[in-house]
């Protein structure tokens, strides 16, 4: 997931204050192991044994109008100065980080086959050891 403060929205906007900030949030491979991306990628998109569980996808289109409405009303702040760019950002991150991770632990379907639940001990389909969720994270550009 991307959001973007970009200065061809803002042209009135000096460069130092809007830049061309974003935040990306999801599994960045500087910061996850490559097994968890690996992960995150097969129950997202899902393989020929895993059925396709759009947890990304889901927690961004659902919040999607709270972000834009965050990015509206902070602008007023960052056009005086009274906020940086890159602290709305940050919290932007740090929302939608929240949002995708509560979208892990309540993704119900479809569910897991019963060889599953009986292997994991659990029927929630994302959620085994909790490593994936607890790697979801964000990274801020400006």
């Amino acid at each position: 997931m991307r959001l973007r403060a970009s200065r061809k929205r803002h042209k009135k906007l000096p460069p130092k204050i809007v830049g061309d900030s974003k935040v990306k949030v999801g599994f960045p491979q500087s910061k996850t192991s490559q097994d968890i991306v690996d992960i995150a990628i097969f129950n997202h998109y899902g393989t020929e044994t895993i059925p396709e569980r759009p947890f990304l996808s889901n927690a961004i289109s659902a919040n999607n109008a709270r972000y834009r409405r965050i990015m509206r009303d902070q602008a007023a702040g960052v056009m005086s100065g009274a906020n940086a760019i890159g602290d709305v950002m940050t919290k932007l991150g740090l929302l939608a980080q929240g949002h995708v991770q509560q979208e892990i632990v309540d993704l119900r379907d479809p569910p897991n086959a019963p060889s599953t639940i009986k292997q994991k001990k659990s029927s929630n389909p994302l959620i085994d050891t909790g490593e994936m969720r607890q790697s979801v994270t964000f990274e801020t550009y400006d």
